[in-house]
């Protein structure tokens, strides 16, 4: 359980702005979608995807999340478009991970899912981190905007959950604190 806790405590986010090249390669992509592939998945349902946000569509990217912003903000000044277009630029690799979420199955309910897809994401970053690579989540309700729907074909049950950044850090934001693991349990 050791080498396992030590992988764990390695996990840590990097700051987008601070991830350049190199970023993964296809067969470091291959072992991350294979990790997310393990996670815990009560029915099977296999309650999400990745998309891969090549080079060629930054810019067209950057424009779906500036109008994002304006619809998630209507008043955003200038400063908000101008971080939400650099979000569409900031590292050498970039995905996002939508879930695809049922609420007709009564022995899967909904929160079951949702549970999948973050076991799906942890441990593509942990994937990612024993390859080398540092990462970036970026969500918030812009995400959930009609632009970034309709920009994607997002089904009625699929939510874009978050964008990945993925490269090499030039820098670290500081550590956060964890909390004491005493602190997480209680007995009934």
């Amino acid at each position: 359980m050791t080498a396992l806790l030590d992988v764990l405590a390695r996990r840590r986010s990097a700051s987008a702005k601070f991830l350049v090249a190199p970023g993964p390669d296809e067969a470091t992509l291959g072992q991350m979608l294979k990790a997310a592939s393990l996670a815990p998945d009560h029915g099977r349902l296999v309650p999400f995807r990745f998309i891969r946000i090549t080079e060629s569509s930054r810019a067209r990217l950057a424009d779906v999340f500036v109008e994002a912003t304006r619809q998630d903000m209507p008043d955003a000044p200038a400063s908000e478009l101008d971080k939400a277009r650099e979000k569409a630029t900031q590292g050498p690799c970039l995905l996002g991970l939508v879930a695809k979420i049922r609420s007709d199955l009564p022995k899967v309910p909904p929160s079951d899912q949702w549970l999948t897809v973050g076991c799906a994401l942890e441990n593509a970053l942990l994937a990612l981190g024993e390859a080398g690579y540092a990462t970036a989540i970026r969500s918030g309700g812009y995400l959930e905007t009609p632009a970034v729907r309709a920009a994607f074909g997002l089904a009625d049950n699929e939510h874009f959950t978050c964008l990945l950044a993925i490269g090499t850090a030039t820098d670290w934001p500081p550590a956060k604190p964890k909390p004491e693991a005493a602190s997480l349990m209680s007995i009934w």
